[in-house]
Order: structure tokens, then C-alpha cells, then sequence
């Protein structure tokens, strides 16, 4: 199964997609949507999806902008982009970025099918390649007893090890396994490049925090003996989730508190600036001095939420305050604490308190 995520400004068109296509018998997953790219982007680090479609203009991070974050972040992901309009520069650009396709709207389900077909295609040809590479790698294994460098930088496990937690582990597993065909699962030869696929990713972020892969996951290179005791998919995705917890503990513990003070700086920058309608997770990455990229995950991991998540309750706890203690708009509120349109601001209230501000200041 392939996981969508689709991108648009527009409910209807949302709806659209959501309910025009039989998600359970269509070989993929609707595994989330957003109305804007700066949401999408910081829903996606979560979800981790292997498409995504998004519309061209949207409001606060365009289709274009969030391509190029959304490959920068997670350079596995597939993009198609559905526009309205039939610019050259916009199309320019997607080119430019790697986008799989560019589809001008109206598009019907038919047609978005067919695209995310041959996208799958294309996904399933990637993963072939990659269980070759990682067979010619083995040979640098068994006879040398050393981590191939080789390939391994392509493998994009290793991306998505960089964002997953702890508690995606099980997810993460399944979700793996599932991507084969399960006819090649039952195969033990099969199951052992599988596996040796997430160890050697594993071995890679182990060594960008400064460990030693053999003596961090030194009970998992025996992976062989391992699945032979109880071949099946039981057994490998437990292995597997065993295995991927080990490494993000690993992962986890090497950075301990050192982002500490970062993260409390970049804290204190949101809860001042708040209201600023420029502020993102650019401008406080810059604030704080790491990159964006970086700094999203750090975030994330230190705080247990997302970038956005944080600042956007910092948003709507200071409305709630105006809302009870002035007699400000609704709309005037929604300027104050950061939003330039108020059906936005009156849709992310409703969704992060369950009423509308009127609601609110009635109750």
C-alpha cells in the first residue's frame, strides 16, 4: 500500500478527492490532508507519505514551496502537482524540483488514477533496484566484515529514521513489509535482504551520532540464524521493530538535553512574535541557528509536537484571552495573533477548540 497525501486550499476540492476515489480497494492510502503547505509540511513529517498531491496556489506556503521543502525533508516522497492554470513557470519549476507530474485541474478521479498507478510503478522499480544494490553490498559484508559505504546514502529508510519515534516503530515495520509483494515475504532468502536492508540504514544513523553500529546493534547481525529459527512475517516484523527501536533509542539518547537551550530560546522567540504574520519555522530556525530541516525535527523530538502544532496553540490560547477580555472582532482577533484570513483563523479555532469564537465568547 502507497500512502497520499493530498494538499489543497480549497474544502470542496478536498472532499472531492476524499470521496470520488475507493481508497479501500485502490492499492493506495489517503493517509492525510491539510488545507495549506506550511500545515501540510509539518503533518507529513509525522505521516511520512509516499505521494503527494497538492494544488499550485494556496495561502502562507504555496504547492511549489512545499514540493521543495517536502524533497528537501523527505526525498523519497513522489509529487504531483494539480493546477488550475496553465503557467509555464510554474511548470518550470516543478520540473526543476523533481515533481512527478503536473495535472491541470479539473482533474477526474479516473485520471488522477491512472497517474497514481504509474507512480507506483515507478515506486516498485526504485525498491527492486534497491534489494540489488543491497545484494551486491552483502558481498562486501561476508567478505570484508565491513558496513558498505556504497548505496546505502540512496536507501531513503535511512530518511525516514531520521523523523520516526520511538512509537512509530511498529508502524514503520508493517507499513515496510507491506510494500513487497507478499508472495517475496515467504521467502527466507528474501526476508534476509529485507532485513539487512533496515540494519545496514540503521548502521548509517548509528554512525551520524557517533556510534559503533557493530557494538550498538551487535545482536542483530546474526540476522540470518535469527529468521531461519522461525521464518514468517510474524518474526521479521518483530525483528524489524525490535530493531528499529534499538536504533532510535540510540539516536535518541545521543543527542540527551544538548538542544535544550536551543529549544527553549526558540520557545520564547514564538511566544514573543507570535503575532508576526512572517513568522516560521524558517525565521525561528534562523533565530536559534540550525537549519530549518534540523530544527523541525529536533523540535518535534524534544518537545513531542510539531512546530506548527506549538505555535498554532500559542495562537489560539492568546485568542481565547482576547475573545473573553475584549470586544474585538472576531476577524480583528485573528489578525492580532498571526492570521491574515479569518475563515482560516475561524477554521483552525473550531478545530483546536471544537467551537467557533463566537462559540467561545458566548459559552
Amino acid at each position: 500500500m502507497y500512502k497520499v497525501f493530498f494538499v489543497d486550499d480549497e474544502a470542496s476540492m478536498r472532499a472531492g478527492i476524499r470521496e470520488s476515489i475507493d481508497w479501500d480497494d485502490s492499492g493506495f492510502i489517503l493517509a492525510g490532508e491539510a488545507p495549506d503547505g506550511e500545515m501540510a509540511l509539518s503533518l507529513m513529517q509525522e505521516i511520512m507519505p509516499d505521494i503527494l498531491i497538492t494544488d499550485v496556489r494556496m495561502p502562507f506556503m504555496d504547492g511549489i514551496e512545499l514540493s521543495r521543502q517536502a524533497k528537501k525533508t523527505m526525498p523519497w516522497i513522489k509529487i504531483i502537482i494539480l493546477s488550475g492554470h496553465d503557467e509555464f513557470e510554474y511548470a518550470k519549476q516543478a520540473i526543476a524540483i523533481g515533481v512527478e507530474d503536473y495535472l491541470l485541474k479539473p482533474v477526474t478521479s479516473v485520471t488522477l488514477m491512472e497517474t497514481l498507478t504509474e507512480i507506483a510503478e515507478r515506486i516498485d522499480r526504485e525498491r527492486r533496484s534497491n534489494v540489488e544494490n543491497l545484494i551486491k553490498s552483502m558481498k562486501d559484508i561476508s567478505t570484508r566484515g565491513k558496513i558498505p559505504l556504497i548505496n546505502i546514502d540512496k536507501l531513503p529508510i535511512i530518511d525516514k529514521l531520521r523523523y520516526a519515534t520511538k512509537a512509530d516503530a511498529p508502524r514503520f515495520a508493517e507499513d515496510y513489509l507491506d510494500s513487497f509483494d507478499s508472495t517475496a515475504t515467504t521467502s527466507i532468502i528474501f526476508l534476509y535482504y529485507i532485513f539487512m536492508d533496515i540494519l545496514l540504514s540503521s548502521s548509517k544513523i548509528i554512525e551520524e551520532f557517533g556510534g559503533d553500529a557493530k557494538e550498538v546493534l551487535s545482536e542483530y547481525f546474526d540476522a540470518g540464524n535469527m529468521l531461519q529459527d522461525d521464518a514468517g512475517n510474524i518474526s521479521i516484523k518483530a525483528l524489524l521493530t525490535s530493531l528499529l527501536e534499538s536504533v532510535i533509542e540510540f539516536r535518541d539518547a545521543s543527542t540527551g538535553s544538548k538542544y535544550s537551550d536551543i529549544i527553549v530560546k526558540a520557545q520564547e522567540y514564538i511566544k514573543k512574535n507570535y503575532s508576526d504574520k512572517d513568522i516560521s519555522l524558517h525565521t525561528v530556525a534562523k533565530e536559534v541557528s540550525i537549519s530549518p530541516n534540523h530544527f523541525s525535527t529536533v523540535f518535534s523530538r524534544e518537545t513531542g509536537e510539531t512546530f506548527i502544532s506549538y505555535i498554532t496553540g500559542v495562537r489560539i490560547e492568546q485568542a481565547k484571552i482576547l475573545l473573553k477580555t475584549t470586544q474585538l472582532r472576531a476577524s480583528d482577533i485573528g489578525y492580532e495573533v498571526g492570521y491574515n484570513d479569518t475563515q482560516y483563523f475561524s477554521y483552525v479555532f473550531k478545530k483546536q477548540t471544537g467551537m467557533t469564537p463566537k462559540e467561545f465568547r458566548g459559552k
